[in-house]
Parts: C-alpha cells; sequence; structure tokens
C-alpha cells in the first residue's frame, strides 16, 4: 500500500522536492496529492501549509521531519539515511532543521 503525501503545489520549493522524491521513488510507495485539491477535514487549511504531512497505509499521520524521514527510510537508495534519522538524539536536529527550511521555504529557492 502506499503512503500519501500531502504538498503545497503552489510553492516552488515543495514541487521541486515532490520533482526530487519522485525520482528516488523507484518503487512507487508515495502516492502525492495537493493540499489545495484534497479535503480533509482531521487537519485545518493551516496546518496542512505549514509543514508536509503523511499519512500511512494504516492512517497514522507524520508531519515535517518525521515524514520526511518515513520517505527516505522508504526509497532504496535513502533508506540507510532515513534509517540513521531514525537515531534518538538526531530528532531534535531534524525537527529543527525541517522548521527552518519549511518557515523559510519561499526565500529558499526560487523558480528561474
Amino acid at each position: 500500500m502506499k503512503d500519501i503525501v500531502l504538498y503545497d503545489r503552489n510553492c516552488h520549493f515543495c514541487k521541486a522536492s515532490k520533482r526530487l522524491f519522485e525520482k528516488l521513488d523507484w518503487m512507487n510507495v508515495v502516492d502525492w496529492q495537493a493540499l489545495q485539491s484534497v479535503n480533509r477535514p482531521d487537519f485545518s487549511q493551516e496546518e496542512l501549509m505549514e509543514e508536509i504531512h503523511l499519512i500511512t497505509p494504516k492512517g497514522e499521520v507524520k508531519k515535517g521531519f518525521f515524514a520526511i524521514r518515513r520517505m527516505l527510510l522508504r526509497f532504496p537508495l535513502t533508506g540507510l539515511i532515513g534509517l540513521i534519522l531514525h537515531l534518538p538524539f538526531l530528532k531534535p536536529a531534524g525537527r529543527f532543521g525541517y522548521k527552518v527550511v519549511a518557515d523559510n521555504r519561499t526565500c529558499t529557492f526560487r523558480k528561474k
């Protein structure tokens, strides 16, 4: 079964990240859905705009760093990176790093 990833289709950085992850998804384990076209009463629009959301086949929700970590773990080429990111002492750094990028995403990548 596939994970569902909700991304911001109006954000150039998010679209570029999606394209990169799609290239890594050799096993086709992720279904990308634009948050603008999804009606999910369990998430507010503000919450969805704040960070990436991943919904597992079991219905678990992973957000931000934890969503990225799960995707990296599931892709063959990045599985080891995803595994390393599960080390307990990397959790605070991963959350902080994700927040910095997410808070500045419109400034970190410009469409040419």
